[in-house]
């Protein structure tokens, strides 16, 4: 793993910039340019992994004040996925995860996240042909935005009813603990509803 922890420019892009946009309020502004991020600015090139975390941490707050902080931070895992696809990099990507289908792009995920930061390793364990368990090394203290990238992921390689336990969060590395009853490539990028709604239960419930 990387000395340093760094988030690339077309991750925070295809948040803060794209999936995002419209929705930040003056005052998330602000506070996101107080932590670091200044979007009125260029985007430096990378930003340090506790600065990221503070940044979604903040989006989190700011744009689901009712909501859990970790129901707030999957959600915008989930909105990271649409950002992500309007980007260059995200189109072919995420085209790639069609073809693949949920399994394979799961055996791909530290190639993916890599496309991102510098420091994602991961480790994959397969159970049964639609249930796994993945290791992550790094997602910080909301390891709910790295399930709600998981449950948007997978849905676009055409998983569907997918569920997504946490398991052994220890501030940094996490496993998850992922299954779905069956998959349908022409069903992955339209395969939202009832499947959503089970993964946030699942994942929440468990920390």
């Amino acid at each position: 793993m990387a000395d340093e922890l760094l988030v690339f420019e077309q991750t925070i892009e295809a948040v803060f910039v794209r999936a995002l946009h419209g929705r930040l309020t003056p005052a998330c502004k602000t506070r996101l340019r107080q932590a670091g991020l200044d979007l009125n600015q260029k985007l430096r090139p990378a930003y340090p992994f506790d600065a990221w975390m503070m940044f979604l941490r903040i989006a989190a707050q700011e744009l689901y004040p009712n909501e859990p902080l970790d129901e707030g931070a999957f959600k915008i895992g989930e909105a990271c996925i649409d950002g992500f696809r309007e980007t260059m990099l995200g189109r072919a990507v995420l085209s790639l995860l069609r073809v693949l289908g949920p399994r394979r792009a799961l055996m791909r995920a530290t190639q993916n996240f890599r496309a991102g930061n510098n420091y994602t390793e991961s480790r994959l364990k397969e159970l049964s042909p639609r249930q796994f368990e993945l290791w992550m090394n790094e997602v910080g203290p909301l390891p709910t935005f790295t399930a709600g990238i998981l449950h948007a992921g997978l849905r676009t390689a055409g998983a569907e009813n997918i569920r997504i336990d946490l398991s052994g969060h220890d501030g940094h590395a996490c496993t998850y603990c992922i299954s779905w009853s069956e998959a349908s490539v022409s069903s992955g990028v339209a395969g939202k509803g009832d499947s959503k709604a089970a993964t946030r239960s699942g994942s929440i419930n468990s920390l």
